[in-house]
């Protein structure tokens, strides 16, 4: 079962900001609206050259140890869920890694972070969205880059990128692909048999999107993606993946207040070959699964200009089919959702509701009268935050997080005679977090400096209670030439073993602390050094996890307005995860 995450449009977010010009002349560098808070990249002292990642950093609650995946809190065990990363409200679904590294602040006019996702977007569990709104073109034209990229790891990537304006059409395009070739040796081999074995991966992705504004009031956005994946092993058949993915938003803005309502349609498809060694010989694509999703939303001003409505519903079904086992799971859900946005001066007050219902029909259990199961579940979301000056605000959050069920869920393993017979569970249980947060931010175009406590307490199949507590800070400064972003975070764990006896069960705590460290020189010459250094200490639990420090050092050569030269020496700490490794590449920005 898959609950689709990528169909809102925030309209409220607009008609929020617009309000709060009654009593802030210009944007701050971070402002906190409703569920979320807003960067705005312009209102900040940057070069332009610096990468998404590098401007993601100043947030206490982001992490990256590799800078190929945003995550919150723990890098390791990501108890606080990663974030997904959209544009304009859709989601990328490509390459991180790349679009990092290489997408410039220069381009960006926002990036809103929204932790509490759970209401105005529909992302269950602990799932948490980076919304990235480009920077609008003044003149009709066309803009992009393309880029070469290689690595001592044995890989080879390529990107190209295209922006074109014309008039009341926007088309944003990318393209990706890369390989690549990696072996290890097997030094317990039987004789005769090689003992290398080699794998050859592969991926190509590709995005289309298009927004057109026929009038000052209509708003039709065509989102279009496609990705295909392949890893092939010595002396195993090849696994591949592809996914499909197509989306139509519609926008009609219906009175002068701002009120207006929004429809989206789209679907997901995804396909992989899901064979074994002895079933080489049949169709390449075992398994299939179709995800079609609708939203209507409408939001509107009530009674006075500051205080917003926003309801909608969202409706979707799940079609999983598994070719070997020869059975279609079927599955349905219905979101009714509302959330009430009221600014009063200085103060902002929100408050969300999204109540979700999903029928399955898990058909790979035999007896037919197991084949339907309904859930419903309540998902909450509140804040309230006080603004001092511009870019100085307090803000606390609550939200209660919902895991969503799937078809596994109402499977267990079997008796040993049985051991591969589906055994029906009839109470799955709910799975659900309570997430607290307290955060303090002062931002100037040249200091940030953001200040987070946050608690999340989870109930996993109403057996287990886990209890994790965060203190994170980052401060971001400018001076001259040089830029730096430092932060640390500070974690306390409670996990509680399950027990039949309550007074019999085992807490386990932990702590472990998160370093990070990420300084920049801009060269008046094109030249541009930046630094990554992550450092994670240890933890004692029955999953030990050793100290590990993640370190990375990059030049970057800008030859006149078209190109970028770059060198990364990146996993080159002594460390337990990853190994040392060397990227060059060029990009041309047209």
């Amino acid at each position: 079962m898959k609950i689709n995450n990528s169909t809102k449009k925030s309209l409220l977010i607009i008609a929020l900001a617009m309000a709060s010009t009654t009593y802030q002349t210009q944007a701050a560098p971070i402002e906190h609206i409703g569920d979320r808070y807003i960067m705005h990249i312009p209102e900040m002292e940057l070069t332009g050259e610096e990468s998404l990642l590098d401007v993601l950093m100043m947030c206490p609650e982001v992490i990256s140890l590799d800078g190929n995946n945003i995550i919150g809190g723990d890098p390791f065990s990501n108890l606080y869920g990663k974030f997904v990363i959209r544009i304009d409200n859709q989601e990328y679904g490509l390459d991180y890694a790349t679009f990092l590294h290489h997408f410039k602040a220069r381009e960006i006019e926002t990036i809103k972070v929204c932790q509490n996702a759970e209401v105005m977007k529909g992302c269950s569990s602990l799932k948490k969205v980076i919304d990235i709104t480009l920077r609008k073109k003044k003149e009709n034209g066309t803009t992009g880059r393309w880029g070469l990229f290689g690595d001592t790891y044995g890989g080879a990537k390529g990107i190209v990128s295209v922006i074109s304006q014309q008039d009341k059409l926007r088309v944003l395009s990318h393209v990706e692909g890369n390989f690549q070739r990696t072996s290890s040796s097997d030094k317990d081999a039987y004789q005769g048999i090689s003992s290398t074995t080699v794998n050859h991966y592969s991926h190509e992705g590709a995005k289309l999107n298009l927004l057109w504004t026929p009038t000052a009031k209509d708003v039709l956005e065509i989102d279009a993606m496609q990705t295909y994946t392949r890893n092939h092993f010595t002396h195993t058949p090849a696994d591949y993946v592809r996914a499909y993915h197509l989306q139509a938003d519609y926008t009609r803005t219906l009175a002068d207040n701002g009120s207006s309502i929004l429809f989206t349609l789209g679907a997901e498809h995804i396909s992989d070959n899901g064979r074994t060694q002895e079933e080489t010989q049949t169709a390449p694509y075992q398994n299939h699964s179709t995800y079609p999703f609708m939203v209507v939303e409408y939001a509107t001003p009530v009674i006075t200009p500051d205080l917003w409505i926003t309801a909608g519903f969202e409706g979707g079904l799940s079609i999983e089919k598994n070719c070997i086992a020869n059975y279609t799971n079927h599955s349905n859900y219905q979101d009714f959702y509302a959330q009430l946005d009221y600014n009063i001066g200085k103060w902002g007050f929100m408050a969300g509701d999204r109540f979700r219902i999903i029928n399955f029909r898990p058909k790979q259990i035999a007896p037919e009268e197991h084949w339907k199961h309904t859930t419903r579940n309540h998902i909450y979301s509140a804040s309230a935050y006080y603004r001092f000056t511009p870019g100085h605000t307090l803000q606390a959050t609550y939200c209660r997080r919902i895991f969503n069920p799937e078809f596994g869920d109402f499977v267990t393993a079997g008796d040993m005679e049985g051991a591969w017979q589906p055994v029906y569970t009839a109470d799955i249980g709910n799975s659900m977090a309570n997430v607290v947060e307290l955060k303090h931010t002062y931002s100037r175009p040249a200091f940030v400096l953001s200040t987070s406590v946050k608690n999340i307490h989870q109930h996993q199949f109403s057996t287990i209670h886990d209890n994790t507590l965060g203190i994170g800070s980052t401060a971001f400064w400018h001076k001259g030439i040089l830029r730096l972003t430092a932060g640390v975070n500070y974690f306390w764990q409670r996990s509680e073993t399950p027990s039949e006896e309550a007074q019999q069960r085992n807490a386990e705590y932990n702590h472990f602390a998160v370093f990070k460290l990420a300084p920049q020189l801009t060269m008046a010459d094109g030249w541009r050094f930046t630094g990554n250094l992550i450092w994670c200490t240890r933890r004692r639990s029955d999953a030990y996890t050793p100290a590990n420090l993640y370190a990375e050092v990059g030049v970057y050569k800008n030859l006149g307005k078209h190109w970028t030269l770059e060198g990364r020496f990146h996993d080159m700490a002594s460390q337990h995860f990853g190994n040392r490794a060397a990227t060059i590449g060029c990009t041309y920005y047209f």
